[in-house]
């Protein structure tokens, strides 16, 4: 496959799971992930999301991923707010290597964003290194 095509399929997936897991809810926490199959050393997991979407009115509406000029990852996540009302959500991103290994990170904390009533904001991060593969995003309500 070529490095368009998995980008572009990794981005199409990326994008239909952030737009789900943007919604949150008070005391609960969404994941968004690309991988759509488990590493080969990986073992069962239930996974669980949290779909309020109607009551929050957030949506990512695009999801970017890719290498800079030093080769590590970055990624860009385009949220926007169809609500009527201000919207405060927190965010985590973490990052695993090619075999789905969780990549420890300093830089890995919940960080607070908003987005005004129909407007649109962009969340954004970069690997802690050129091992990084994948990403996770968690989004949760910060009233």
């Amino acid at each position: 496959m070529s490095l368009a095509r998995t980008v572009a399929s990794t981005l199409s997936r990326a994008a239909a799971i952030a737009a789900s897991a943007l919604a949150v809810s008070c005391g609960s926490v969404n994941t968004t992930y690309t991988r759509d199959r488990p590493a080969d050393t990986a073992v069962d997991a239930r996974t669980r999301v949290n779909d309020l979407l109607q009551q929050i009115f957030l949506s990512a509406k695009e999801v970017r991923m890719f290498r800079n000029s030093q080769g590590v990852m970055e990624v860009q996540v385009d949220v926007e707010n169809n609500g009527f009302s201000y919207r405060s959500f927190s965010y985590l991103f973490d990052w695993v290597d090619a075999r789905g290994n969780f990549i420890p990170s300093q830089l890995s904390v919940w960080k607070t964003t908003n987005v005004p009533d129909g407007g649109s904001t962009v969340i954004r991060a970069i690997a802690p290194n050129d091992q990084a593969a994948d990403f996770r995003l968690q989004i949760r309500r910060s009233d």
